[in-house]
C-alpha cells in the first residue's frame, strides 16, 4: 500500500479532494438535523410551559409567531414592500 502511494503521490491529493468535501456534507448534514431538532425540542417547551399556565390557544399562536424566525424567512415585510 505505502509502495503505491509512493509510485502514484497523486493519489493522496484525488483523496483528499474527495474525501474533504464528503465530511463537509456530512458535517453540514448532522449539524443541520441537531439544530433542527434542538429548535423544536424548545419549541414543545415553550407550548408545554405555555400551556401549563393556562394560556388559551390563540395566545400561544401568537407568541410561537412572534418568536418564530421562519415568518421573515418567505415573507415580504410591509416596509421592503414600500421601499
Amino acid at each position: 500500500m505505502i509502495d503505491l502511494l509512493k509510485e502514484n503521490p497523486w493519489l493522496v491529493v484525488s483523496g483528499l479532494a474527495l474525501l474533504i468535501p464528503i465530511f463537509g456534507i456530512v458535517f453540514g448534514t448532522i449539524t443541520n438535523y441537531l439544530s433542527a431538532t434542538r429548535r423544536a425540542e424548545l419549541e414543545a417547551s415553550l407550548k408545554q410551559e405555555m400551556l401549563q399556565r393556562g394560556m388559551s390557544a390563540e395566545e400561544i399562536k401568537m407568541v410561537i409567531e412572534a418568536t418564530s424566525g421562519r415568518i421573515g424567512k418567505y415573507c415580504k415585510s410591509e416596509t421592503a414592500s414600500h421601499i
